[in-house]
């Protein structure tokens, strides 16, 4: 290990060393909870920072890549995380649970994350998947003292451990096969016919997907997302629901481009295509019919990584200029500001953790808190693709990307089942604006660093999506 090494994983680094520190402040220094989420945040800012100066690159044996768009990939990630964590401190402050594990394991998370969208050999990604998996195990039965989160844990970890399993065992299939854990060795394998059993290879490949896929919750692999969405903690939701999904994204993508330089032939397309639409079509349909909001939500997101996959079916050389990898991490970030943007808000409106998240108490109170409502709205107009906001920009450019590709048809599926989203989003906001008031919210805590990182969300979609340039 060189000094080199350690200066390639500085971000990483940071934000281990500041979840332990946090740890060491929690027993030692408890008075100083209150400062924990300016702590943390602060945190990210700089490891946010760390990651701008990185030089492109290999290190640690070529195990850990530095580049343009693993930045773009661990802004994104760092982004999720400092939303979640402006929103948590009003929901810990209320139920009063603030504690300093809960932000080092958020920390614990993203330097998974991180490492995990950094990594180019299949045992190190699999080592960052499960440093990332059991901090998000752990801290979806954060708030013991709701039983609806502790199930939803427990479903969670056991869907979860099984995932793990299918990535694993695509690991020692394709170790097996071709004689390497590295990404290269891999796609070399495949495209000089030194694999012993393309079968075999091909199926391991398969695992992959299926195991990454559990994370992103694409159909046929989301069951375990409404249940723990609901009972979860509603700011751990939003971290949970975007930064995962986006870190497993990237590592689908490199795989997938990797071992298939020069595109992914007509099978492996139509099984990506046939994801896609199951997702759009599974996710979009279900979330139409939930009166929960978190599961509305939840199966809303199972859609929207259905639109995620569609320049995936299309996927062809080109590099870090290549419309694949634009249409996706403009997609990521887009969904990263208005999911984790909408939690926030969710998290300060509904005050009884444990309890159903019904979209109808949400009457009247766009006028109650205009400043939430707003945000709210502008979270759900940009989840529905409508423009001027950064959602409309991000489906956008995966239909063109399918269009150019040659797959209209899956534009066109996006495109009909983006309309079904449509209608269940502006549910919320007619509710909001158009329903008399049910009942006075009680049990609510409005702080600071909940609005703020509303206000953050909201700037940021429709600045994005009014200025797109600065984003693409």
């Amino acid at each position: 290990m060189t000094r080199a090494d350690l200066v390639s994983i500085a971000p990483e680094l940071l934000l281990a060393i500041a979840g332990c520190v946090i740890l060491l402040l929690e027993a030692f220094a408890p008075r100083l909870r209150s400062a924990f989420t300016g702590l943390s945040v602060a945190t990210a800012v700089a490891a946010a920072w760390l990651v701008r100066g990185l030089l492109p690159g290999t290190s640690f044996g070529n195990l850990i890549e530095s580049s343009h768009l693993t930045a773009v990939g661990s802004w994104i990630v760092l982004g999720a995380m400092a939303l979640a964590l402006l929103a948590s401190q009003g929901y810990l402050r209320r139920e009063r649970i603030l504690g300093g594990e809960y932000h080092a394991l958020v920390l614990w998370a993203a330097t998974g994350m991180l490492l995990m969208l950094r990594s180019v050999e299949l045992l190190t990604i699999f080592v960052s998947l499960e440093l990332l998996s059991l901090c998000l195990y752990a801290l979806a039965a954060y708030n013991r003292k709701v039983v609806v989160g502790s199930e939803a844990a427990l479903k969670y970890f056991l869907m979860g451990a099984f995932a793990s399993a299918f990535v694993l065992y695509g690991v020692a299939l394709l170790y097996g096969t071709t004689g390497t854990t590295f990404l290269a060795g891999i796609a070399g394998a495949v495209r000089d016919g030194a694999a012993t059993s393309p079968i075999v290879t091909a199926f391991g490949i398969l695992l992959l997907v299926a195991g990454f896929g559990f994370k992103m919750s694409i159909a046929p692999f989301h069951a375990w997302a409404p249940d723990t969405y609901q009972g979860a903690p509603s700011p751990y939701v939003g971290f949970l629901s975007v930064a995962p999904k986006a870190a497993s994204a990237f590592v689908l993508i490199r795989v997938l481009s990797t071992v298939f330089p020069d595109g992914l032939g007509v099978d492996w397309s139509v099984i990506i295509a046939s994801l896609a639409v199951l997702s759009m079509v599974v996710g979009n349909f279900l979330a139409l019919v939930q009166k929960d909001i978190k599961r509305m939500l939840a199966y809303s997101g199972v859609g929207h990584m259905g639109y995620l996959l569609i320049p995936l079916a299309g996927l062809d050389l080109g590099g870090p200029g290549d419309g694949s990898w634009r249409a996706v991490l403009v997609y990521l970030a887009a969904y990263a500001l208005m999911n984790a943007g909408a939690f926030a808000v969710i998290t300060m409106l509904y005050g009884r953790p444990g309890e159903q998240h019904l979209i109808s108490e949400l009457s009247g109170w766009g006028f109650r808190y205009p400043l939430l409502g707003f945000c709210l709205t502008v979270c759900m107009l940009s989840l529905g693709g409508i423009p001027p906001t950064i959602g409309f920009l991000g489906k956008y450019l995966v239909f063109l990307h399918a269009v150019t590709h040659g797959q209209t048809w899956l534009a066109l599926v996006g495109v009909v089942t983006s309309v079904v989203g449509v209608f269940y989003y502006l549910r919320v906001v007619y509710f909001l604006y158009m329903k008399e008031e049910v009942h006075e919210p009680t049990g609510l805590l409005l702080d600071g660093w909940g609005k703020a990182a509303v206000v953050l969300a909201a700037l940021g979609i429709l600045a994005f999506g009014i200025f797109p340039a600065w984003l693409l």
